[in-house]
């Protein structure tokens, strides 16, 4: 089906928006795998199980190893393992079958949206999970055992699924390329020139290990690293001193790229405390019938946020710089009027969309809240850019 326009959004009856909103079977199936916990307890208990059963494959590879405890137990590892690939086999194609609620992959068709689906990153490692144990079945088991141990191990990797570390690790790497960049380029320049430094001093006293230059580099990253093996040493007093300033050059030179990629991961990952995804955004109300290319704007302006319980959101009066969206927990609000609930799916700080406004209600959480939070800056770009985002917050038209 084709996506629906915002105008014929806001001009469909109540009850048949209502029913247009029940969820299938397999939109249901999207959300519980793709989404977990922001789900409800069937979610949480799915995605514990998956990782539970990650986990377990880890240390079942681990513990067959010991040939004590295989020799007892080689039954209970094979029937472990079987079902361990059914559930991962099932786990694979349930997330194919239900990839297309996703807009991204729904707008390819139901063939080639799939085959981009299979193609992601976490697609192939879950592939990757199961499909040599069914190669080798296929090949009558010629496989080394030890090969199929290793593709056994990358199931580790599906875990990252269910954590936001290594998004948020990849995601400072890219962001700071440049910077770890030149970090590299400067540790390379050391290198060769301690290296060299050494080779010209020591070269002659010790041709076997310092007579060429690519022996002094090997020393010299060795040093640069603070890792010392300790199989090539400096022993005339001027390599000495050589050697110690190559020690106190490292300790600087690695500081830098660390204190990047730590700062950034930390940061990245308070932004990112869970996932935003794109059904997640298309059910909120008031984004309810926005095209494709709309929610993708607003998806990349959105960053995630967990407020406590007791948490003021809002204070009247105060100026209105931010947006929430609460995704799930619930909030209260008050104003001269009185008091009122606020549930998944409302907003707070609509406000926020006028320059120089302020909140006109306090909202304090009641609950620990999942909220999606768009800027004030953010939020009256995306409305220049999105007529109908500014008509629904400002009330011109039903959402």
């Amino acid at each position: 089906m084709g996506e629906q326009t915002g105008a014929e959004a806001d001009k469909q009856p109540p009850a048949n928006r209502k029913a247009a909103e029940r969820p299938t079977l397999r939109q249901i199936t999207y959300s519980v795998l793709e989404e977990g916990q922001l789900e409800g307890w069937f979610s949480r208990i799915v995605e514990a199980l998956l990782i539970a059963l990650i986990v377990s494959n880890v240390i079942a590879v681990t513990l067959e190893t010991v040939p004590s405890i295989y020799a007892k137990y080689r039954v209970l590892f094979a029937d472990f393992e079987d079902f361990t690939v059914g559930a991962f086999t099932i786990e694979y194609f349930v997330r194919l079958w239900s990839s297309v609620e996703d807009p991204r992959i729904g707008s390819r068709g139901p063939v080639n949206g799939r085959l981009a689906f299979a193609m992601r990153p976490m697609m192939a490692i879950d592939f990757l999970s199961f499909a040599p144990t069914y190669v080798n079945i296929l090949l009558g088991g010629i496989i080394d055992l030890r090969v199929l141990r290793i593709f056994r191990l990358l199931r580790l990797l599906k875990i990252a699924r269910y954590s936001q570390a290594m998004p948020a690790l990849l995601g400072v790497l890219y962001a700071e390329r440049r910077a770890l960049f030149g970090a590299i380029i400067l540790l390379l320049c050391v290198m060769c020139v301690s290296g060299e430094m050494m080779h010209l001093t020591e070269g002659t006293v010790q041709p076997r290990t310092l007579g060429t230059l690519p022996d002094a580099m090997y020393w010299a990253i060795t040093t640069l690293t603070t890792v010392g093996y300790g199989d090539v040493v400096p022993v005339t007093p001027l390599g000495k001193v050589i050697a110690g300033v190559t020690m106190v050059i490292g300790l600087a030179l690695f500081a830098l790229p660390i204190g990047i990629l730590a700062t950034g991961f930390v940061n990245d990952l308070h932004r990112r405390e869970f996932t935003i995804t794109w059904s997640m955004l298309k059910r909120q109300p008031l984004f309810v019938g926005f095209e494709v290319d709309a929610i993708a704007n607003i998806l990349d302006a959105m960053r995630a946020s967990i407020a406590r319980d007791h948490t003021q959101l809002a204070i009247a009066g105060h100026a209105a710089n931010t947006l929430y969206l609460i995704v799930s927990g619930r909030a209260r609000a008050e104003d001269e009027t009185g008091t009122w609930n606020l549930e998944p799916g409302d907003v707070v700080g609509e406000e926020a969309i006028g320059d120089s406004a302020t909140y006109k209600r306090t909202v304090t959480t009641r609950t620990e809240t999942r909220l999606m939070v768009l800027s004030g800056e953010d939020l009256r770009r995306l409305a220049r850019k999105f007529p109908l985002l500014k008509r629904r917050l400002e009330n011109e038209v039903p959402w």
